[in-house]
């Protein structure tokens, strides 16, 4: 295997083509995550017609509203029939967490049965919070009016809320057969994300427009849309000649830092890449201490983030800091020592930082999480 000069960093990749997990309890739903790369896939692997349940399944609409708005191919997977909602959700994300490119993940039947929302929406949460390469993109219950949102949706505590966005109201879609109906945001909101984290980076706000929302269930005033934002909530309006918008782009976090939804996917991001860069930088043959490796290699990772628009700042010192630690920092690959990491990105305005830090035993799969 060929290695670059020792003079040089090991150059640590962006990660991969995110994607999104939709995660159902309708009867029909793979038991096991399938990858869906388009809507044909889509129709073998979740047929329309809708299921026999009491309540109908969204999964269809919201995927489809995902592939519309520009959105990649996504992870479906379904829970055990028959069981608790929440224990059955845990269950389905725990088959979620070992697939590295899921950035967001989307529960479209959330609301099925109203009583159970809150604790699957916190255990969303959880689940990306605990991962940390993760968003949950929520939605309010259909048919809720403005005045009836009075706390922070889900009342979700930190850190689990760093890792959340919810959406209202639902909007209405055409079916193939020419009808009109409600469906959640939430799956049209994930494909609008990825279009333009494909088009401007992943730390770009997705206030945008939606494709093929024909309209939402209400029209909110001014008033209505700053007291909801005042909630965490991400409002969706109509606006003549620029069709059905996302205005907002807030986590349902209470702490400056982590209230702003392309802020945490950019946190994400790094954090994703940096934890494979710590791994293989410490990996290089010997010749040049291990800190001076994974440092190096993180420099540059964070200056090209720097270049392509993601920090702020006149230079690569107001646009982000890093200190390493290597331990005991030897000059052959460490098998067993840790390499943490403590990141600072200007991903607001220059040289004012936000502070992750990574703690990576080289080799094993471990960190701590901010």
């Amino acid at each position: 295997m060929s290695h670059q000069p020792l003079n040089e960093p090991p150059v640590i990749p962006h990660p991969r083509a995110s994607a999104t997990a939709f995660v159902g309890d309708a009867p029909g739903l793979p038991a096991e995550p399938v990858f869906v790369r388009n809507p044909r896939e889509l129709s073998e692997t979740v047929p329309p017609g809708g299921t026999p349940a009491h309540a109908p399944s969204f999964v269809r609409d919201a995927v489809l509203g995902h592939f519309r708005n520009g959105g990649g191919g996504v992870w479906i997977t379904g829970t055990a029939p028959d069981a608790d909602r929440v224990a059955a959700y845990r269950s389905a994300l725990a088959g979620l967490a070992r697939i590295p490119e899921i950035t967001l993940v989307v529960a479209p039947d959330l609301w099925r049965v109203e009583t159970d929302a809150h604790g699957i929406a916190q255990a969303i949460a959880e689940h990306c919070g605990h991962l940390g390469n993760r968003v949950a993109l929520l939605h309010t219950r259909q048919g809720l009016a403005p005045a009836e949102v009075t706390s922070r949706p889900f009342r979700l505590a930190e850190p689990a809320a760093r890792f959340a966005a919810v959406y209202y109201p639902w909007i209405v879609v055409t079916d193939a057969d020419g009808t009109q109906r409600p469906v959640p945001p939430s799956g049209h909101v994930s494909g609008l994300c990825h279009r333009l984290e494909a088009e401007q980076g992943v730390h770009t706000a997705p206030a945008s427009e939606l494709r093929t929302a024909l309209q939402h269930e209400r029209e909110l005033s001014d008033a209505e849309q700053a007291a909801l934002g005042d909630l965490g909530v991400n409002c969706l309006r109509f606006f003549p000649g620029e069709g059905t918008r996302v205005v907002g782009a807030r986590t349902l976090s209470t702490e400056p830092d982590w209230t702003h939804l392309g802020v945490r996917r950019l946190v994400n991001h790094a954090r994703a890449a940096l934890e494979q860069g710590i791994r293989r930088a410490a990996a290089e043959p010997a010749g040049t201490p291990v800190r001076t490796r994974v440092h190096r290699s993180a420099t540059a990772f964070l200056t090209d983030l720097w270049h392509r628009g993601a920090l702020h700042g006149r230079s690569a010192d107001e646009a982000f800091r890093l200190v390493c630690d290597a331990g005991d920092d030897t000059a052959g690959a460490t098998a067993h020592g840790t390499v943490t990491l403590d990141v600072g990105l200007a991903a607001v305005r220059p040289a004012e930082f936000i502070d992750f830090r990574i703690q990576q035993p080289v080799g094993l799969r471990s960190m701590t999480r901010r």
